[in-house]
This record gives C-alpha cells, sequence and structure tokens, in this order.
C-alpha cells in the first residue's frame, strides 16, 4: 500500500482536532457573565471566578456594571483570577480614591497653597455664582489605577475583539437610562460605569453624561444575554439597604438612593433567569461597599457562595484539554509599544496646549510606555487645571496618535477657597484667623495668575499677586505683589506676659523667580514696606516703632515631602534672607530643614531650623519667636523673642486608623522631642540657656485642614495644647 506524504498526515490530524474541537464548542451553550455593582463588595467577583477556573465552566462573555464592570473587564482581557486577586488585595485603596496626584509631581507654586490656612473644597466663581465641583473625588488616581490594570487591553477599542467579548453598563445622568458600552477606551468606559454621582464627576461621553450603571442596571443579565448567553451565570453582590442609623453623611445618602434604584433592577432582571441560568449570591454581611480593607473577605466568601453551587456548575464544565485551548484563546497579549508619530491635545479651552507639552515625558519616535504616558497625565492633573486627564491613540493613515483628554475644570478657571485657623495653650493665649482666597487663572497665554488673599483674627491682612511665567516651560517668572497687614503678639517677661505688641504693615514688592518645576523655586527681589509698631496693651516695655523704607529679600524653597502636613517620605529646605534699609539698618538669615522616613507604620521626622541677625539689630516687631507647639511645646505661645535662635526637633508619628480619602488621610499618635536656644532681644542674655521640651499627641490630617491635641512638658513647664490649620 502506497504510503502518504508526511506532511499530508499532519495536515490530516490536525483537521480532525479542530473539527473535533469546534465539535466540542458547538455542542456546548454558551455562557454568559453577569457582574453586578457593589462597590467594594465586588471583589467577591474575583473569588467566583477563581471557582469557575477551577471547575473548568467556560465563559464566552461577560458584561458588569460598576465594580462589576471593573472584575469584568480584567477577566475579559485575560487577567488570572489569581492575579486579580493578588492585585486587588494588595491596593492601597485609600491612594487610589485620593484626589491629588503624588505631591513631587505638583508643580511648586501648587505646593505654596497647601502652607496657607484653606481648607481643602475649591468652589469655582463665575459671576456672581459660587459653583462646587462636580464629586467629591476627583476621579484621576483612579483613571490611573484603571490604566495600570487594563494595560493589556487598552490598545483595542473594540471591546467585541477583546479575548473574552465584554461590555460595560453607565447611565446617562440626563435620562437615568442604561448606556451599554462596547467600544472606546476600556479603562474609561469602567471609570463611567462606577462613577458614584456626587462622590466622583460623571465621565463626558458622545455628549452624554455618563455616571454608575447600577443608577439603571445593576445586573446586566439581558445584556449578557444578547451578546452570547444561551446560559448566563449571574453573580448579584448588590449591597443592601443603609438601616437610618447608618444614614449620616452625604456619601451615604447617595449610596444610599443608587442601592435603591439599583435593586429595583435587579429584581427585574432576576426575574428573567430561567432552568439553565445560574445565580451565585455571595452573603457578604456587614462589608459596605465602601470596605475596600476588606477585599481579601470578600474574595473567600465569593469562592464559598460559588463553591455552594458547584452542582450546577459542573453541567457546564469542559473536559482539561478543552477548557485548557480554551483559555489559551483568552489569555492576556502583551500591550503592544508601537511607537507614537504625533502627540496632540483635545478639550483645552483656556489652557495652552504648549505648556503642557513641557510637562510630558513621552515622546514622539518612541514606543509608548504606559507607566510613562501615567506619570504625563498626573504632572498635567497636578497643575490644578483639570478635572479628568485621559488618552487614546488614534491610528490616522497608519499614523499612531497619542491624543491627550484634558478636561477642563468646569467650575473653572476662577477659585474660591475658605479656611481657618485655631491654636491655644489653654492658659490663655488664643489665636483664631478666618481666611478667604480668590484666585483667577490662565490670565494669559503662558499661564499668568492673579491671587488675593485675605483674613481676619491674630493675623489680620489682605494680599495681592500676579504671577507672570516668561516662558512656556515656566521656568522663569515675575511675581509682584503687596500686602496691607495687622498683627499682635504677646511681650513676656520670663514666665509673666506683660503687654502686647501690635505691628501694622503695608508692603509692596516683585520677585524674579526661577521655577524647577515640582521640586521648588527661588525668588529675589525689592521690596518696599511702611511700618507702624506700638504697645497696645499692658506696660510700655518696648519703644514705638515707625519706619518707611526698603529692602531685598531672597528664598529658596525646595519640598519633596510627599504631604505637607504629616508626611511619611521626602524632605524639604526653606531659606530666606533679607536686608532692610530702615532707620536702622539690619540683616535676617533663617533656615529651615525637615528630613521623613518611615518605617512599616512608624514614621519619624527631624527638623532642624535656626535664625540669626548677622551681627545687626532687628527690631522686637521682626524678631524670631519660639514658644508653643512643636516650637518648644510646654512653654507659652510666642514666649521667647530672639534676634538669634536655633531649634531642632524630631517627632514620631503612627496612623492609628484611616480617615475615608473625601475626609482626609488619617489619625495618628505621635510625640515630640525639641530642643533650643534663643538670644532674647528684651533682656540682651543669651536667652535661658538650652530650652527642652517633650510632648505627646493625637492628630488628625482632614480635608479642613491638620489638627493636634497634645500634652508636653519641659523646663519645669507643663502645657496642654489645641491647634487647628497650619502647624509652625
Amino acid at each position: 500500500m502506497r504510503r502518504l506524504p508526511g506532511w499530508l498526515c499532519a495536515t490530516a490530524l490536525s483537521a480532525l482536532c479542530i473539527c473535533a474541537y469546534g465539535k466540542e464548542v458547538l455542542e456546548r451553550p454558551r455562557i454568559g457573565l453577569a457582574l453586578s455593582g457593589g462597590g467594594a463588595r465586588g471583589a467577591a467577583h474575583v473569588g467566583v471566578l477563581k471557582v469557575l477556573e477551577e471547575l473548568r465552566v467556560p465563559v464566552d462573555c461577560v458584561v458588569g456594571t460598576s465594580m462589576g464592570s471593573i472584575v469584568g473587564g480584567g477577566f475579559a482581557i485575560g487577567i488570572a483570577p489569581k492575579e486579580m486577586e493578588r492585585i486587588i488585595s494588595t491596593t492601597n485603596w485609600n491612594e487610589v480614591f485620593t484626589d491629588h496626584p503624588p505631591r513631587n509631581e505638583i508643580p511648586m507654586r501648587r505646593k505654596d497653597d497647601d502652607y496657607k490656612n484653606l481648607f481643602a473644597p475649591e468652589f469655582g466663581v463665575r459671576g456672581t455664582q459660587i459653583l462646587a465641583p462636580k464629586g467629591v473625588i476627583a476621579g484621576i488616581s483612579i483613571e490611573s489605577f484603571l490604566r495600570d490594570f487594563t494595560a493589556a487591553g487598552t490598545q483595542n477599542s473594540d471591546f467585541q475583539k477583546l479575548p473574552i467579548p465584554y461590555r460595560a453598563i453607565a447611565a446617562d445622568l440626563e435620562t437615568g437610562k442604561p448606556v451599554i458600552l462596547e467600544r472606546g477606551s476600556l479603562p474609561a468606559a469602567m471609570r463611567a460605569s462606577m462613577s458614584l454621582p456626587g462622590v466622583v464627576p460623571p465621565v463626558e461621553s458622545n455628549g452624554r453624561l455618563l455616571v454608575d450603571g447600577g443608577i439603571a442596571n445593576n445586573l446586566p443579565i439581558d445584556v449578557a444575554r444578547e451578546l452570547c448567553g444561551d446560559v448566563i451565570i449571574a453573580v448579584n453582590i448588590g449591597t443592601p439597604p443603609l438601616k437610618r442609623k447608618e444614614i449620616g453623611s452625604i456619601i451615604s445618602i447617595v449610596g444610599q438612593l443608587v442601592n435603591l434604584l439599583g435593586n429595583d433592577s435587579v429584581e427585574r432582571q432576576l426575574a428573567t433567569l430561567g432552568e439553565k441560568d445560574i445565580l451565585i449570591k455571595p452573603e457578604l454581611g456587614d462589608i459596605s461597599a465602601a470596605s475596600f480593607d476588606r477585599a481579601s473577605e470578600a474574595i473567600i466568601i465569593g469562592e464559598q457562595a460559588a463553591r455552594a453551587m458547584s452542582a450546577s456548575l459542573q453541567r457546564y464544565s469542559l473536559t482539561p484539554d478543552a477548557y485548557a485551548r480554551l483559555r489559551k484563546t483568552q489569555a492576556a497579549k502583551p500591550a503592544s509599544l508601537r511607537v507614537i508619530d504625533e502627540i496632540r491635545f483635545e478639550g483645552l479651552q483656556k489652557t495652552n496646549a504648549a505648556v503642557l507639552r513641557n510637562l510630558i515625558n513621552t515622546r514622539t519616535g518612541e514606543p509608548l510606555s504606559e507607566q510613562k504616558i501615567g506619570e504625563d497625565l498626573r504632572r498635567i492633573y497636578g497643575r490644578g487645571d483639570f478635572e479628568g486627564v485621559n488618552y487614546h491613540i488614534d491610528d490616522e493613515e497608519g499614523r499612531r496618535v497619542l491624543v491627550i483628554d484634558a478636561h477642563e475644570k468646569s467650575w473653572g478657571p476662577d477659585y474660591l477657597r475658605f479656611g481657618v485657623s485655631l491654636q491655644t495653650d489653654f492658659r490663655g493665649e488664643n489665636d483664631f484667623n478666618a481666611g478667604v482666597s480668590y484666585k483667577r487663572t490662565w490670565l494669559s497665554n503662558l499661564g499668568a495668575e492673579w491671587s488675593v488673599d485675605a483674613q481676619v483674627g491674630r493675623d489680620t491682612f489682605i494680599s495681592s499677586e500676579f504671577y507672570q511665567p516668561f516662558d512656556e516651560a515656566e521656568r522663569f517668572f515675575i511675581a509682584p505683589y503687596g500686602k496691607i497687614s495687622q498683627n499682635t503678639r504677646p511681650v513676656f517677661l520670663g514666665e509673666d506676659q506683660v503687654a502686647r505688641y501690635l505691628t501694622q504693615q503695608f508692603r509692596l514688592g516683585a520677585d524674579l523667580g526661577i521655577s524647577m518645576g515640582p521640586w521648588g523655586d527661588v525668588r529675589v527681589g525689592p521690596v518696599y514696606r511702611r511700618i507702624n509698631a506700638e504697645v497696645n496693651t499692658g506696660s510700655p516695655i518696648l519703644p514705638d516703632f515707625k519706619s518707611d523704607g526698603g529692602g531685598v529679600r531672597a528664598r529658596f524653597f525646595l519640598d519633596q515631602l510627599d504631604r505637607p502636613f504629616l508626611p511619611r517620605e521626602g524632605y524639604s529646605m526653606v531659606m530666606t534672607a533679607e536686608r532692610w534699609f530702615d532707620k536702622e539698618a539690619y540683616n535676617k538669615l533663617e533656615g529651615r530643614a525637615t528630613y521623613v522616613k518611615s518605617f512599616g507604620q512608624h514614621t519619624f521626622s527631624m527638623t532642624a531650623s535656626g535664625g540669626s541677625n548677622l551681627g545687626t539689630e532687628i527690631p522686637y516687631f521682626d524678631s524670631y519667636r519660639l514658644g508653643g507647639p512643636f516650637r518648644l511645646s510646654s512653654y507659652r505661645i510666642d514666649q521667647f523673642a530672639g534676634s538669634n535662635y536655633a531649634l531642632g526637633r524630631l517627632m514620631y508619628y503612627n496612623r492609628i486608623f484611616n480617615l475615608p480619602s473625601p475626609l482626609g488621610n488619617g489619625v495618628y499618635l505621635g510625640g515630640s522631642l525639641e530642643v533650643g536656644r534663643v538670644a532674647s532681644i528684651l533682656d540682651k542674655r543669651d536667652g535661658q540657656g538650652t530650652l527642652k521640651s517633650a510632648s505627646v499627641f493625637f492628630a488628625a490630617d482632614t480635608f479642613l485642614g491638620p489638627g493636634f491635641l497634645g500634652f508636653a512638658g519641659g523646663g519645669g513647664e507643663t502645657s496642654i495644647y489645641l491647634m487647628f490649620g497650619v502647624p509652625y
């Protein structure tokens, strides 16, 4: 018998295998997976996916709402359930739900605002209207997380062509009807599907404002059935309605409304399930939609719920070989790193694209890096002009165009912020200030800004500055300013307060500066001032001081702290030099350096500061001050006034529990050791020798500002202090 050629035998064998596999696939029903929304409870979906993998249950399409869209989208692009479990369990969700990008990527001008006594909420001004942001959380960090999470699928804008066909469900904010997202940016679709109204801003898409799909269709069984499902596996993790005592904030109120609307849609969807379909309902108990710290627990509960349905699920199990072949076609593929031929900005109205180009490191002619473009987008967002920044790739006649979608704040470009500060040592020294700040941005093509700050209280003032960059990279700038102020300071002889000193001052100056981007800046410029200082209460122990003159002021500011208050990592340094040509000329040189390092949950902060008169005579109103919280905490506020001083401080603190990201960063327990010297102006002695203090404190870093309550002792003195607002 004549033998067939080897290649023909191989071809015939392959054909037989393909036909057999095709027959196996055709004979089984197509299975659609429908995943409901429910915030952090959605981590249970990952547990369900793990069991589907173990039982070799195939999934031919997946549809999800809110958190279900995120888990479902990750599965659709080929992320294995165990890898998804690792990502969800190890993600710092507090950072994901925090507005700000890493602080070392924020321009120095924005960091300067951190040290004003202002609340975090920012309002817009348009005519006589005050406008609020669209959400408590801007969502930029959420978008960054979703881009990283979906890196393997971001090059495919047709969700039908993902390894597993996929749909995300959002809701049209105008009509309340469901919107099926089937193409476009995958992270943007997920972001739209989970945008809780009033908490996360809506996503604009094709003229619609899209919000959390839980409002319209929280368990999209119908969409999964239409997409591919002969059989539907539905996973319902929806949050049960809150009890009255649990409803206490705007976020809980919004969440309750979404839950109630979502539950109605879920009941309608569940009524469509047939005998072939399977419903998995993890019993998540008191795990709330915000309990991301319990994600690992939710995953386990999801596994348990799926295993309880094993008998029903195993009806659809494939053989090991068949399942392995199927999953091989559904595996994540490495993201394409093809070169970019052009970079284009869209959505800009006031912002100059040339200025933004100086913030990005992605270059044409180079492969696109997800990490690099993510860092670029965070730097753009860090300017403070945008409520959202995203990107997509357009293929235009063979050219790849990176399109950066930068959505300017709908409540901008003029902004208003408010703030208060409070400080007391419970021994008669009480300081209170209330302030407001108004800022107009993009007054020129190079990004000029005009700001007005006003405050009343212990330190009353009104100030104004016009900031004008000279180039698109904003490396050089000029900043003319003016300030009218009045403040009072206590006068102490030893431990006794004998008077209060009132200083009224008018300043007019202009700084020329060099910006080092997010690192810091250098300023120098002339200043004219008019001063009237006198004792207004108590013994006339000090002479009146009147002056009408000028001087020169220089400042170097370096700031790489990860947070302005209670930081965990980083360093900062500020140095100021002044030369005044009053009736008696004098000099001032002051500096402060801080280094912060954390070891696990333990944070240590070391600060050294000092000031010198450089051998000249400093008038009392302009003296250096020590005393009060963290500046010799056991002593009275501003108890020491000197012409020279030195202060060292070591702080330790540990975050004892987190605050929800819209409310702040956390609550801390800590302590400080402080040592200093001061050359007293009043009695001309070399201070009181070395002064020492130690304190223990509770602190909270909130959206209204930092707060401290502590007890201090040292040098024979004890003190209880309360401080809210920018610490010294």
